[in-house]
């Protein structure tokens, strides 16, 4: 008596249907990582840049090796930075 007066079974996704879904989910993480790898390459290609800039700015200042090999009276004292005004 138990069949009849029970309620009918939905049948399950077929192994096709399953199969597409977790290709659809392999594909999606595949492609998250791949943004994710995008980013992180980007990021570091601008701060790559952002500290180039900065030695630059940095040898512009200060004159690198050049101005602390130049003749100079007391090389000691390091360089002095006069404005004329």
């Amino acid at each position: 008596m138990s069949g009849i007066l029970s309620k009918p079974k939905i049948p399950g996704p077929s192994a096709d249907e399953i199969k597409a879904k977790e290709d659809a989910r392999q594909a999606q993480e595949e492609s998250k990582l791949l943004l994710a790898e995008k980013d992180a390459e980007e990021e570091r290609k601008k701060i790559a840049e952002m500290q180039m800039m900065q030695k630059r700015k940095r040898q512009g200042r200060y004159g690198g090796m050049r101005s602390l090999l130049a003749e100079r009276e007391n090389p000691e004292t390091g360089v002095k930075k006069t404005t004329l005004g």
